[in-house]
């Protein structure tokens, strides 16, 4: 077995069927399609169609429902699994973080749908620093999925791929604070809107942290050795 690569096997099958990239792989393409409606619901947010973004909101939920049930399935695959025995309980950690990912996303969309923000108020938040705040979390998710898909490779472009979850992660926690002092110092909102703002700005950061744990998760397994 070559020492230059972490899973020289992951994509052999296991005895439950699928290999473990294929199975991370399907868990993670569904919180890249909750993404994907997250920023469409930002979008009609945009233009105050507030009864499609509502319609995301549910797509978004069912989306998450299915991740869930996914990832419980995955869980059981996992566990019965003859293969990957060794690094099963670290599999089982980065499909947690992963998961993370899916109800952070969920939370922020109900978040900011729960109550009706005046429009004036919506319109001042989601201005352009909010929406890179946004999209970079997003970008974040979208490297940790070009992480995964490359478990396979060698260990370098491993820890390449890790690096720029790590720096995308860092990006989002900058401009985090850059949301937070507009929202604190604006005289635009009231206080039940500044406190549900700065729940959404909350969950939008999880999003990215919880990627970033998954890539720790990753450089974990590197450091047991798995090669």
């Amino acid at each position: 077995m070559k020492k230059d690569r972490i899973f020289n096997g992951i994509r052999r099958y296991s005895s439950s069927g699928g290999s473990i990239q294929d199975i991370l792989l399907e868990h993670m393409n569904i919180v890249v399609e909750i993404l994907n409606n997250f920023k469409s619901m930002i979008d009609s947010i945009l233009t105050l169609d507030i009864r499609k973004g509502q319609e995301y909101v549910e797509l978004i939920d069912a989306l998450e429902t299915r991740a869930d049930d996914v990832h419980r399935e995955n869980v059981i695959k996992i566990c019965k699994g003859s293969f990957f025995g060794y690094m099963r309980e670290d599999i089982l950690a980065l499909m947690e973080r992963v998961d993370d990912i899916a109800d952070s996303a969920k939370e922020a969309s109900r978040t900011l749908m729960i109550r009706r923000v005046p429009d004036d108020s919506l319109l001042k938040f989601l201005n352009a620093n909010t929406l890179a705040y946004i999209n970079g979390s997003i970008e974040t998710v979208m490297y940790l999925l070009d992480l995964i898909d490359s478990l396979h490779e060698k260990r370098d472009i491993i820890l390449e791929k890790v690096k720029k979850v790590e720096q995308g992660e860092e990006r989002v926690d900058a401009i985090k604070n850059i949301v937070l002092h507009e929202l604190y110092s604006s005289n635009a909102y009231d206080i039940l809107t500044i406190i549900q703002l700065k729940e959404f700005i909350q969950l939008i950061d999880r999003i990215a942290d919880s990627a970033e744990d998954a890539s720790d998760v990753i450089i974990l397994m590197l450091a047991k050795g798995y090669a």
